[in-house]
């Protein structure tokens, strides 16, 4: 049976294991092992990332169908889902606590938040946010390009819903550059007025 040699890791980097893996085997293998040994609560499942490309693993994939290396860095991210209600059935991108819109998918990581201002709409503002690993807040531009155009679709959904009407993909690129220089500089929240 064939075995690579690749590093499991804390996100957090406080601890970190070395191992040989079988190319044939699935992740969920792996996993359910490494968190203990990491110290990590076994509940819910960590999320496990390739380093060297960005990209989320899922538990079902095979070791070898994955596209995981010899001398590879899994990082192992615990995943804490946030408690959202939607305010449509159609997107669900956004949520309205104390009249206030916002996107969450998941709190375990860093969160930036875009703060639109619809041009017009007295002073209310809407807040969609992501939520970032620390491997993507130095070159943001790399967390929407490694999705395949899913997370800006995501935004240009939510600014239609939003704003009720068609959005182009020449506002939708230059609101992520703008969100994405902001990100880069350390801000948390990006202000950014926007017409309906």
């Amino acid at each position: 049976m064939e075995q690579i040699t690749v590093t499991f890791q804390r996100q957090d980097g406080g601890a970190e294991r070395t191992q040989n893996i079988l190319l044939d085997a699935k992740l969920v293998t792996f996993r359910e092992g490494m968190q203990t040994l990491l110290g990590l609560p076994d509940n819910p499942p960590c999320r496990i990332i390739l380093e060297r490309t960005g990209q989320e693993l899922r538990d079902g994939l095979i070791v070898r169908d994955a596209g995981i290396r010899e001398g590879d860095k899994l990082v192992l991210i615990p995943t804490r889902i946030a408690n959202t209600t939607t305010a449509s059935s159609s997107s669900g991108a956004f949520s309205q606590p104390q009249g206030q819109f916002s996107y969450s998918p998941t709190q375990s990581l860093v969160t930036y938040t875009l703060n639109l201002s619809p041009l017009g709409q007295n002073n209310e503002t809407f807040d969609y946010s992501i939520s970032l690993a620390e491997f993507h807040e130095d070159n943001p531009q790399q967390f929407f390009n490694q999705s395949n155009g899913k997370e800006k679709q995501k935004l240009a959904d939510a600014l239609q819903e939003l704003l009720g009407r068609e959005v182009n993909s020449r506002e939708v690129e230059w609101i992520v550059g703008e969100w994405c220089e902001d990100i880069a500089l350390g801000y948390r929240e990006t202000p950014v007025d926007i017409e309906i």
